[in-house]
């Protein structure tokens, strides 16, 4: 799903990009040095509550964030071009991305967008360097070449067909990407003469997707910030477009905020987008039609958006330095806005991702002082507790069965369920049922088990995993 790319201001980017295009950060140098870390395995914290855990240092840097189906959260870091993983309890993870960037002027591959795919694995974009890659959850990653130069694959997500479409930033275009790895191009038609009459920067492109998320209709739904437009895509590839509330600019110059950026998928049914540059958030029904409403800020630059626990809505507001919690309105009512103010001083959130631990986690940017910033994951209780657990029931014993069990809580409702049986905490080879019956050999060994569930609409995945047991003789 799309993230956050803007300027920070004392910040001199070398990027020619317009910054509704450019990096929000591509230098940071990160260490893995948490502020507070939890117990493992701690409740979700009381509504309101935020945990921060501090990255290192650095110039400036901008972030996406996802659960993952393994039970911890993922995260992309342009500072060091690699993909992060934090568990529940704090301890962060690096894998290098494969990069031809040598230097911090080429911004790196450009690391702005992140999804669980219907593989089992996570997705990422390149923005700068053209590709789409996957990172197992032990760590391994395969970069594929988008087919269209300079296209710059942005926003990504999985698809109800079981394949990973993303948007093509400056081609005019969604892609799609098989598993395997097999890549597709749609293009995005031009409906008349939408959006500004002239573009200032060197992408002279009106109808480039941005962010992207599965929803409604069995379909795909993109934001068109230079038209002020969302896109539909069918599995087959047909594109239509939907307007959204506020005007297209006139022009598009270097400097100028996108009108309109993130998007997601409500419990409700309907659509979701943040409006950058007038501080509201518009509900889009599949027919078209939108409303907006207006964040208790106009100034607050929302940037991402996400399903919530308990069928709200969470946003990170750029500019508003907090999260703020949208309970979803009805037909003829106005939603309830709560803002929660991030912690730390000068604080720029760039994403925002439900994991299963019922916490709302983002990453955010401290911009404190000129050359002076840091990168931070933050966690902000919703009272709501875990969404996803899971157990091992059964006599823990060679040749007696034991049985892999779930409870999903919260307004979610799982799609589909995937199992995998652990032992000594590494995945058993085939043991991907329900059930699993331990051997004569497995005696002494502790067992669990993971529950990955996708989630319907958005097709967000959580992971949990059991506590072990002890096989007996």
């Amino acid at each position: 799903m799309s993230q956050a790319r803007r300027r920070i201001s004392r910040v001199s980017l070398n990027s020619p990009r317009s910054p509704m295009l450019r990096a929000l950060g591509c230098c940071l140098l990160a260490v893995a040095a948490m502020t507070f870390i939890p117990s493992a395995g701690a409740s979700a914290a009381p509504a309101g509550e935020f945990t921060m855990f501090d990255l290192g240092a650095a110039k400036y840097g901008g972030n996406a964030m996802a659960s993952g189906p393994d039970g911890n959260m993922w995260f992309t870091n342009n500072a060091n071009n690699s993909i992060g993983r934090i568990t529940p309890s704090g301890a962060v993870t690096y894998f290098a991305v494969p990069t031809t960037s040598v230097s911090p002027s080429t911004s790196g591959p450009g690391l702005f967008a992140l999804a669980a795919g219907p593989d089992g694995n996570m997705w990422f974009t390149a923005l700068y360097e053209n590709f789409v890659g996957k990172i197992t959850p032990g760590g391994v990653i395969t970069t594929y070449p988008v087919p269209t130069a300079n296209s710059m694959p942005y926003g990504v997500t999985a698809g109800p067909d079981g394949n990973i479409w993303f948007t093509l930033d400056n081609a005019n275009g969604i892609g799609r990407i098989t598993p395997a790895g097999v890549i597709t191009e749609f293009p995005i038609p031009t409906p008349g003469s939408p959006g500004p009459t002239e573009i200032v920067a060197d992408n002279n492109c009106v109808m480039c997707g941005f962010g992207i998320t599965a929803g409604p209709l069995e379909s795909l739904w993109f934001t068109i910030p230079a038209a002020n437009l969302v896109g539909r895509i069918t599995m087959t590839g047909q594109v239509s477009t939907l307007p959204v509330t506020t005007a297209p600019p006139v022009s598009m110059p270097v400097g100028t905020n996108v009108t309109i950026g993130a998007i997601t998928a409500g419990d409700d049914g309907n659509l979701w987008i943040t409006q950058d540059s007038d501080g509201k958030i518009t509900r889009l029904t599949t027919a078209g039609v939108a409303t907006a409403f207006a964040l208790p800020s106009a100034t607050s630059q929302p940037v991402a958006i996400v399903p919530g626990p308990d069928g709200s809505l969470f946003i990170a507001e750029f500019a508003g330095k907090a999260l703020a919690k949208l309970v979803v309105p009805g037909a003829k009512s106005a939603p309830v806005i709560t803002q929660y103010p991030i912690p730390t001083a000068d604080s720029i959130p760039t994403s925002v991702a439900t994991g299963a631990d019922g916490s709302v986690w983002f990453t955010n940017v401290v911009n404190t002082v000129p050359d002076s910033t840091a990168l931070q994951v933050g966690r902000l209780g919703t009272g709501v507790g875990a969404l996803l657990t899971a157990k091992v029931t059964g006599t823990p014993k060679a040749g007696s069965a034991l049985t892999c069990t779930y409870l999903s809580a919260g307004s979610w409702a799982p799609a589909k369920v995937r199992y995998q049986w652990l032992r000594g905490g590494t995945a058993i080879a085939g043991q991907t049922a329900k059930k699993f019956t331990p051997r004569a050999s497995d005696k002494g060994a502790k067992v669990s088990c993971r529950v990955s569930a996708t989630y319907a609409t958005t097709l967000d995945q959580l992971g949990a995993t059991s506590k072990r047991v002890q096989i007996k003789g």
